[in-house]
């Protein structure tokens, strides 16, 4: 299974983050004749190494009485579980956390421009991590600034494991679908945490692919599809809740 980045926590990679590739890719075999060595390939695709740097502010409070970096704590122990499931976050080095140029600071407003329906926004790439280290922190200013070793994580089939958050209702555009949720959730919500369903009129529906989700850190996910170019009325569904967008 993956989860989701911890809610409410910025993904601010800070610039001293450093890489390590390669590292176990071979081994070493000591030949008789002159003390020659000879390096043999053990794995195609090994995990690159993240040396990861990011401040976490602990003065500021949301709504459940908790600062940033308590919600990070909490999501490090409790969701991630010290390393145990990994997560999924905007591409560290892949492609530079870049689309045309871009750098991470400016997802967000990619991001914007993919909801402006801008035909030359692309979608940031994502990645799956684990942190495989000890956590460790310190204070400059009203922030700690946290070190920690991250590790690329093979991907393959998931599963989102459940959240005590439910749907309370969704609304949707041509292109997009927000689901607002009964509260906070402990994880920001992916691609994979909804099946989304789309008819046509009174056609039949089928299951829609979701390009890109976003979460406001409090109880709204947007849902980004492609949007459709024959005119008519559509019907969104997710579980039990339903909404309409004519084109």
């Amino acid at each position: 299974m993956y989860i989701g980045w911890a809610s409410n926590v910025n993904k601010i990679i800070i610039d001293s983050t450093s890489i390590t590739v390669g590292e176990g890719a071979t081994v070493e075999d000591g030949l008789e004749a002159g003390g020659q060595k000879k390096k043999r390939l053990v794995s195609a695709n090994p995990a690159d190494k993240y040396n990861v740097t990011m401040n976490f502010n602990f003065v500021d409070k949301d709504n459940n009485g908790l600062t940033e970096l308590e919600r990070f704590y909490a999501w490090y122990k409790y969701v991630h579980c010290y390393g145990v499931n990994p997560f999924i976050f905007p591409a560290i080095l892949i492609n530079s956390n870049r689309q045309n140029g871009e750098g991470q600071e400016d997802i967000e407003h990619i991001i914007q421009r993919i909801a402006n329906h801008d035909p030359t926004a692309k979608l940031p790439d994502n990645e799956y991590y684990i942190i495989t280290s000890a956590v460790e922190g310190s204070k400059s200013g009203t922030e700690l600034q946290i070190t920690m070793t991250w590790e690329t994580y093979a991907t393959g089939s998931f599963t989102i494991p459940d959240e005590t958050s439910t749907v309370q209702r969704i609304s949707a555009e041509n292109g997009c679908v927000d689901v607002i949720l009964t509260s906070t959730p402990q994880t920001e919500p992916t691609v994979n945490t909804w099946t989304v369903y789309i008819k046509k009129g009174s056609g039949s529906e089928s299951v829609e692919t979701i390009n890109y989700c976003t979460f406001d850190g409090d109880v709204t996910a947007k849902l980004y599809f492609t949007p459709k170019v024959e005119s008519g009325t559509y019907t969104v569904r997710i579980g039990e809740f339903t909404n309409q967008f004519t084109v």
